[in-house]
């Protein structure tokens, strides 16, 4: 119980850990990314702004006569240029100039788009050049220049800028597998903390029930003595009394279940059951419980039925602790035959041995269990009608005991229920 709740509190915890961490991780990414973004972006514009510049110098200096129109478009000087950029320029009189540039490649290309007149977006469109196994990436863009100076188009190398996010990508991921692993451990250890005053106050809970069950015992049992050592001399009682006698025997042997049944769950919880396991015939044992029990359904007006399978050649032999198993068979028939009204019927049944495993199945024609209500049958106190279980002497902890008992066996409970038609119930043991 405490192992489940420690996951579940791990779960948790690490969850908002790893979210946490994953929303930090990807918010640093995406202001990397589109930082570089901006910046390449912005090269472009400092590009298209050294290409204005270097336009209007040279107009200056060919209106002052400092230089010849015809050598405007032969003696252009790149020196402006970064090693990573390059520029085509197409002179209004369609003569073309390339800038030196170590991208053949990309330089060709320009020229092509130069040639063919296509423009390119002012704001830059990517551009990728496979070169051997190589794969270079540009930022590309074309350019009306200023004052009829003709179109130019220019490239920006960017490889370097996506290299560089492709590896903090990386290193982004292993990091952040890398914390998520230790906010795991942190939650698991920080789940455990948390754990340590729930166990406390849990084994004192459980030591409680344990040590009042026991000291309970004792008057109860003195107490139930005293009540049939009065039922001997009942007749000689007037009527009122006889009828508070009745009512005391009642509540004492009421009370005495209850302690019991506290008892045994305070010893299940402890974990201070020891069980003896054995290779028990489940039909045998659930024949012997049938025959315990009848007295109880021919007194309430139910039909008890055995349904004994034809061929019972050691196939219904399961492991388990046969007192428990007959603690088991007995709860759950008891269950049935209390919510099952005068003239309905309860059935026990089997299924044939399948995948390691033997099924005991018990049907009733009862009252019912509301959809609703299903999920809640097997917690401790909790009754689906309260004044009802009180009546039939009920204190909702039946069930609670069959679920624990079926835990320490390792088995497999199912229930399906119908308002008014009755419950099956299902328990697949380990042969």
């Amino acid at each position: 119980m405490f192992d489940r709740t420690r996951k579940q509190l791990t779960i948790f915890f690490g969850s908002i850990l790893g979210v946490v961490i994953i929303l930090i991780t990807a918010f640093f990414y995406l202001i990397l990314q589109e930082t570089l973004q901006h910046n390449e972006i912005q090269k472009l514009e400092d590009l298209k702004n050294k290409m204005s510049q270097q336009w209007e110098h040279r107009m200056e200096e060919q209106k002052k006569g400092k230089r010849p129109m015809e050598h405007e478009v032969k003696n252009v000087e790149w020196i402006f240029l970064l090693s990573d950029e390059l520029i085509v320029w197409v002179s209004p009189d369609e003569k073309t100039q390339i800038s030196p540039s170590r991208y053949s490649a990309m330089s060709n290309q320009l020229l092509n788009w130069a040639q063919r007149n296509e423009m390119k977006s002012g704001k830059g469109e990517r551009f990728y050049v496979e070169t051997g196994e190589e794969r270079q990436t540009f930022l590309v863009s074309s350019q009306i220049l200023n004052d009829a100076g003709g179109v130019y188009w220019m490239a920006i190398d960017i490889t370097s800028n996506l290299a560089l996010l492709d590896t903090i990508r990386l290193i982004l991921l292993l990091s952040t597998i890398v914390l998520l692993s230790i906010a795991i451990w942190l939650a698991y250890f920080f789940a455990g903390k948390a754990m340590v005053p729930i166990k406390k106050s849990y084994y004192q809970q459980v030591e409680f029930t344990t040590n009042a069950s026991h000291e309970l015992r004792t008057p109860l049992s003195v107490i139930h003595s005293s009540v049939e050592l009065l039922e001997e001399c009942k007749d000689a009682l007037p009527e009122f009394e006889q009828h508070v006698l009745d009512s005391l025997q009642d509540e004492v042997k009421r009370m005495i279940r209850l302690v019991e049944s506290l008892l045994t769950l305070a010893r299940s919880d402890s974990k201070s059951l020891q069980m003896k396991l054995d290779k028990v015939d489940l039909v045998q044992v659930s024949h012997q419980i049938y025959q315990a029990i009848q007295p109880l359904a021919l007194k309430k007006g139910v039909h008890l039925y055995h349904d004994l399978p034809e061929n019972n050649h050691g196939s219904n032999f399961i492991i388990g602790n046969i007192d428990q198993i007959k603690q088991l068979l007995y709860i759950l028939l008891d269950n049935a035959i209390k919510y099952t009204p005068s003239g309905g019927q309860v059935k026990i049944s089997y299924r044939g041995s399948h995948n390691g495993k033997t099924t005991l199945q018990i049907a009733d024609t009862g009252i019912g269990i509301p959809k609703d209500e299903l999920a809640r049958i097997f917690e401790r106190f909790y009754r689906v009608d309260k004044a009802r279980s009180r009546e039939l002497g009920g204190a909702g902890l039946g069930l609670s005991i069959a679920a624990d008992i079926i835990s320490n066996l390792g088995a497999y409970i199912h229930v399906t229920s119908e308002e008014g038609k009755g419950s099956f119930f299902e328990i697949e043991f380990h042969a």
